[in-house]
């Protein structure tokens, strides 16, 4: 199909660890389940990097709109 990614392209990431952030992501993608661990750099497929950073984008996007409201 054209414009999709390979499912060999990879992407290392590292997810925040903390006070409340310490359980793995979980994100499934195609039918397929993988569980990142916090805290650690880890190679996963171009389209599971994308699922993470685009649900960082809405978090962001949502903290922004409560600080408005709430101003």
């Amino acid at each position: 199909m054209a414009g999709t990614k390979s499912q060999s392209e990879k992407r290392t990431i590292k997810l925040f660890k903390g006070k409340g952030y310490d359980a793995p992501v979980q994100v499934w993608l195609n039918g397929v389940r993988y569980s990142i661990p916090r805290g650690k750099a880890v190679e996963v497929p171009v389209g599971v990097a994308e699922i993470i950073d685009n649900a960082q984008i809405q978090k962001n996007e949502e903290m922004m709109f409560l600080a408005k409201e709430n101003s």
